[in-house]
C-alpha cells in the first residue's frame, strides 16, 4: 500500500487522511467510478479549506493529483 506522509504546507492534512476519508465516505455512499472518486475527493477538499484544515496557499492540486493517482489502491480496498 502507498503510503504518503508529507502533510499539506504544515497544516496538519496529509493525502493519507484525506484518502482514509474517502474510503469511509465509500462506506456510507459508495463509490463506483473514478469521477464519482474524484468528486468525493473535491468535496473533501472544500471542506477542508472551508474549515481551515487546508490553506489556499497550500499546493492543493498537488494534494489533489496525489490522491487521484491511488484510484486504483482504493478500488483494491
Amino acid at each position: 500500500m502507498y503510503m504518503e506522509k508529507d502533510l499539506a504546507a504544515g497544516h496538519g492534512t496529509s493525502a493519507d487522511e484525506i484518502f482514509e476519508e474517502i474510503k469511509i465516505r465509500h462506506e456510507l455512499e459508495p463509490i463506483s467510478s473514478y469521477e464519482a472518486f474524484l468528486e468525493s475527493l473535491d468535496e473533501i477538499i472544500e471542506e477542508k479549506l472551508e474549515f481551515g484544515e487546508l490553506h489556499p496557499d497550500d499546493d492543493v492540486e498537488a494534494l489533489k493529483n496525489n490522491i487521484a493517482h491511488r484510484f486504483e489502491e482504493f478500488q483494491n480496498t
